[in-house]
């Protein structure tokens, strides 16, 4: 076993990518298994919603599906039919290609997206990000009014 003071601090595999098209620095990780949510990206455009475990109708999709095909790819599949579309007319899937959010080209280092996230570069920094967080979250993540009527 190794030292004690070998500290994993890179369990979510978070490391810097550069937009292949801009150049932009942006960093991916893995999606943390202590939210208590999913995220989906849209398949045209940097945006993604966030689907609360607790919400209402994730609840009424994930309880009808059968019981004997309640796997991950199915309830994604759920999910993504009654998501309503981006703005882009986009719609959200779970294995969406990861885009920059400056030019919105595919990030082509993520070859696997399913539960991969991406953020600005910035993300990393030790300065105060609370105000750029704030406000890109408010731009690229809808987390209120997801589901088709």
């Amino acid at each position: 076993m190794g030292d004690p003071d070998e500290v994993d601090d890179n369990w979510l595999n978070g490391e810097e990518v550069a937009c292949p098209e801009c150049h932009e620095r942006l960093y991916r990780l893995d999606h943390s298994p202590l939210l208590d949510c999913y995220f989906l990206y849209c398949d045209s455009c940097p945006m993604r919603v966030d689907v609360s475990y607790y919400d209402n109708t994730f609840m009424t999709i994930a309880d009808a599906l059968p019981s004997q095909d309640r796997t991950y790819a199915t309830l994604m599949a759920a999910l993504e039919a009654r998501l309503r579309r981006c703005d882009c007319a986009g719609r959200f899937r779970d294995s969406a290609p990861r885009r920059c959010h400056l030019c919105s080209s595919v990030l082509t280092a993520i070859s696997a997206p399913s539960g991969v996230d991406v953020w600005p570069g910035w993300w990393t920094d030790e300065t105060d990000t609370a105000s750029l967080e704030e406000a890109f979250t408010a731009r690229y993540f809808r987390t209120e009014d997801l589901w088709e009527q």
